[in-house]
């Protein structure tokens, strides 16, 4: 009796409660995927907060640039920059 009984609960368990766990964490996971209001108002703030500083940053380096235009080194980032100002 007892060498039935094992296989029996080791054949229960790998095909009724593993499947069940996983669909279950599943379902869990499809369920709450997607951002709650909170997180989309703090993502909002966020993207605010920085299109100020980018503006603020912009804002610092024409007046550095207009004050001393060597106060940064010339590297290949100062096309970059210069793509950015055109752009901006």
């Amino acid at each position: 009796m007892e060498d039935t009984l094992v296989p029996i609960v080791v054949v229960g368990i790998l095909f009724l409660g593993l499947p069940w766990i996983i669909f279950h964490y599943v379902t869990q996971w499809k369920k709450n995927g997607s951002l709650t209001v909170e997180d989309e108002n703090l993502l909002d703030e966020m993207h605010v907060l920085a299109r100020r500083l980018d503006e603020r940053l912009g804002t610092l380096e024409r007046i550095l640039d207009t004050q001393d235009p060597a106060w940064r080194p010339r590297t290949a980032d100062r096309t970059r920059d210069e793509e950015w100002r055109r752009d901006n």
